[in-house]
């Protein structure tokens, strides 16, 4: 990627391109011909750059890179409309040569790459302008003459301009239900990764909701009262996703949204995504919001991805559950806890039908069940905190107190082990991070993410659970064994940070585009504002006091300032001074 007018010098010996005409047009402006693609129009190119510049609804103050050349007339509109940086990616020689010859480009420093994507994109001056995460202008007839050049060339600016960018990603959160921890874990797993985030938790509302619902004798009044109740969460989400204005905003299963909700994001510039961390047959709702999404992540690879396809669908992708280290680790119990949670044998999750028929075929062993709707009377001595739920926290708890953890997934339709199963549950990967041994059910693809033979052993039927079971038993190392492997591969490959990470790359390679027009936001970290200001400064000194990964905000800053209880230095005082102003201009707002 040069100046054009190096371009000029390098180009001087080559002739024109076998397959290019350059002719003039009806109103005596140049046109060229690429076989048998004009690259302008042959009445008013210059009026046709004008509606190509339009119809892109560019930020004019903000970098624009165009793939594809032409003649430079949309280059030369872009110019005159005072857009100051722009670059030009072009994938014949032949046709710079031309734009050379026509004329049309006067700015001998407008930056153009031109050949291999790779090539152009290895070089120092690409990578620069991608680092002013531009905005992509893309030539129609370049893209109908060369598809996979523009499609290249796009990826490749996506990945310069938005893989090492902190991002801005809001996660909405159910009011209850499996998809609520998850929905944490997940932005967790964005700030980890670096980027910006905003939690929607909606979980305080489900008291109120619940009362609505439940509390109401006439179901037509319950009914009604909670369609209201989740459609005030919506808007609430709504005006609590638009002020934090992200990049790209993940909604979980389950959430209070319409299914409007996301089509209002688009408006504003955000990418969408759903998670529906659901079994697809049970649960159906997908059906009518999974074409509003921009993309709709799942857990079932298979026989689902046809079915949205039907759906009308625009992109969808196999996202696992995974495990946060965090909070899914080995704890020490205290002798207490030893007593109340050790036992041979545990069970925690909901009372499914199939669930309770194999638990009632193990009430010999010293087994211990923990969740809610848990009916079966030959299980009664053995449920633990009878229909009380159980948290991230004192799962771990469980995982430590038992030599053995069951894992069967669930269903409502099958007597024991489901064979249809291909919704792997996240408790899986969970208990291998706690570091609990488990025998789980073979789960269609679940060995896609485990050895059977050394990480996780299955059964299939109650009579090789039993068999499993007393063979481990009377094996601890064995166990301590496996179990130490199994927690090895989940925190190597199967973290929330990671199929957070997958989900962003699924959607910078389809949505990048977008995501640059709308433009990221450059939020900086106190560390990197230290390093700007010197770190000797009195500023950077106490910036230096700070967390280094704390945002440089008012609101993040201040929040420590306010904790300060001894007195103020220079620079905190400063801060203070400016929320003062701050807040005395909020109030002159609300007052007009």
């Amino acid at each position: 990627m040069k100046p054009l007018g190096e371009w000029k010098q390098a180009l001087a010996q080559g002739g024109g391109g076998g397959r290019l005409d350059v002719l003039e047009g009806r109103g005596g402006e140049p046109t060229l011909k690429v076989g048998s693609i004009y690259l302008h129009s042959r009445y008013n190119p210059r009026e046709e750059a004008k509606r190509l510049v339009d119809s892109a609804e560019l930020d004019l103050k903000r970098p624009v890179l165009v793939v594809g050349l032409g003649l430079g007339y949309h280059v030369a509109e872009l110019q005159a409309r005072g857009v100051e940086h722009v670059a030009v990616i072009e994938p014949d020689e032949a046709v710079v040569r031309c734009a050379l010859d026509a004329g049309i480009l006067e700015d001998a420093l407008l930056l153009v790459g031109c050949g291999d994507p790779d090539a152009v994109a290895a070089s120092d001056a690409f990578r620069a302008f991608a680092a002013r995460t531009p905005q992509i202008l893309i030539h129609p007839p370049t893209a109908r003459l060369d598809p996979a050049f523009v499609e290249a060339v796009t990826k490749l600016t996506c990945d310069a301009a938005l893989r090492a960018r902190r991002l801005h990603v809001a996660v909405v959160g159910p009011m209850y239900g499996g998809s609520l921890p998850i929905a944490g874990y997940l932005e967790r797993a964005f700030r980890k990764l670096g980027h910006e985030t905003l939690l929607v938790d909606n979980v305080s509302a489900w008291p109120l909701y619940e009362q609505m619902t439940e509390g109401l004798k006439t179901k037509q009044a319950a009914r009604q009262l909670g369609a209201m109740c989740s459609s005030l969460l919506s808007e609430w989400t709504y005006a609590r996703v638009a002020e934090f204005a992200p990049d790209i905003c993940v909604v979980m299963a389950q959430a209070p949204v319409r299914p409007q909700f996301p089509l209002r994001l688009a408006k504003e510039g955000i990418v969408t995504a759903f998670w529906y961390v659901e079994n697809w047959r049970h649960l159906p709702y997908w059906k009518d919001i999974a074409k509003y999404y921009d993309y709709f992540f799942h857990i079932q690879p298979g026989e689902f991805e046809a079915k949205l396809d039907e759906a009308g669908c625009r992109a969808h992708a196999f996202i696992q559950t995974a495990c946060d280290p965090e909070i899914h680790r080995p704890v020490q119990l205290t002798p207490d806890e030893e007593r109340e949670y050790g036992c041979d044998l545990s069970f925690a999750g909901a009372g499914y039908r199939n669930r309770i028929q194999v638990l009632s075929g193990l009430t010999d062993y010293d087994l211990k069940i923990w969740g809610v709707n848990w009916f079966g009377r030959d299980l009664r001595a053995h449920v633990c905190r009878a229909e009380q739920r159980f948290d991230a926290q004192q799962f771990a708890k469980i995982v430590a107190g038992s030599k053995i953890n069951l894992n069967l997934h669930s269903s409502a339709a099958h007597d024991g082990v489901d064979p249809t199963c291909d919704a792997i549950n996240p408790r899986v990967f969970e208990i291998a991070a706690c570091g609990g041994f488990q025998v789980c059910d073979p789960a269609i693809g679940l060995d896609r993410y485990f050895d059977f033979e050394t990480e996780l052993p299955v059964y299939r039927t109650l009579a090789e659970l039993r068999s499993r079971i007393d063979y481990f038993l009377e094996h601890p190392d064995e166990r301590r064994a496996i179990a130490e492997r199994a927690r090895e591969r989940v925190l190597c490959d199967h973290t929330y940070e990671r199929r957070a990470q997958d989900m962003l790359d699924l959607i910078v390679d389809r949505y990048g585009p977008r995501v640059l027009r709308k433009g990221v936001r450059v939020q900086r970290t106190v560390a990197e504002m230290a390093e700007r200001v010197g770190r000797d400064s009195p500023l950077g000194q106490y910036l230096g006091t700070l967390p280094p990964d704390l945002s440089f905000t008012h609101e993040s800053i201040n929040e420590h300032v306010a904790r300060s209880g001894r007195a103020q230095s220079y620079p905190e005082k400063l801060f203070c001074y400016l929320r003062e102003v701050r807040d005395f201009a909020e109030t002159l707002l609300e007052l007009r």
